[in-house]
């Protein structure tokens, strides 16, 4: 009998080991996971305060100190999250282009179609070379939309737009500052039959001349008078 016995006692003793590996490099890899198991073990000494009626006035101040600093890992860690989340939105812009049905003169035709060229740029300097420096172009096709996505370059200030309506011979052009989009929602333009209007994606806050002064955006705005 006392055999079996020691055996049995190795074995408990061998697995503690292994388990207590396997759970020190478990909590090593995943701080986050630790932080969250930390919480039962402070709801588990509020419990034993409570049962055991012997609480002294330093158990009390130990359990709210353990309460104040699981509570400010929470709020760092929440922090953290929603900063990576700003972060990944900022890397890159829904733009939706909608032109009217009489945006180019209401030209369909081979031959007539117009362009929009889209380019970040590190600099407003850079505003004259758009076609140089393009990231993407799109045809204008009346009453038609548009939507793409693009990557936004790690280094980029500026997003510029420049659209030639070739039937019209009318060409617009936009220098939009990255700080001041509503990365929340598409960066929306109007394409109309001689000019173009941004609808959407301009935080006013950041950018409160827009909603007065369209100009502000456009390099320069053409009218059809």
């Amino acid at each position: 009998m006392t055999l079996p016995i020691v055996l049995i006692a190795t074995g408990c003793l061998l697995s503690g080991v292994l388990v207590g590996c396997s759970t020190d490099k478990l909590n090593h890899s995943n701080s986050k996971a630790s932080t969250l198991a930390g919480e039962s073990n402070i709801h588990d000494n509020i419990k034993s305060v409570i049962e055991n009626g012997k609480s002294s006035h330093d158990d009390l101040q130990n359990l709210k100190a353990q309460l104040e600093q699981q509570q400010q890992q929470l709020e760092m860690m929440n922090a953290e999250q929603q900063a990576l989340q700003k972060q990944l939105k900022r890397q890159k812009l829904t733009l939706d282009i909608k032109p009217t049905a009489n945006a180019n003169a209401g030209r369909t035709t081979q031959g007539t179609a117009s362009t929009a060229y889209i380019a970040f740029l590190e600099k407003e300097s850079e505003f004259t070379d758009i076609e140089a420096l393009v990231a993407k172009e799109i045809s204008i096709i009346p009453n038609r939309a548009t939507s793409v996505t693009l990557h936004i370059p790690q280094d980029a200030r500026f997003v510029a737009v420049k659209v030639g309506l070739r039937y019209t011979k009318k060409r617009s052009q936009l220098l939009i500052p990255l700080d001041s989009l509503n990365f929340e929602t598409p960066l929306a333009l109007n394409i109309g039959a001689c000019d173009v209007s941004i609808t959407g994606g301009i935080n006013p806050e950041l950018a409160p001349t827009f909603t007065t002064k369209l100009n502000y955006y456009q390099q320069p705005l053409v009218s059809c008078s």
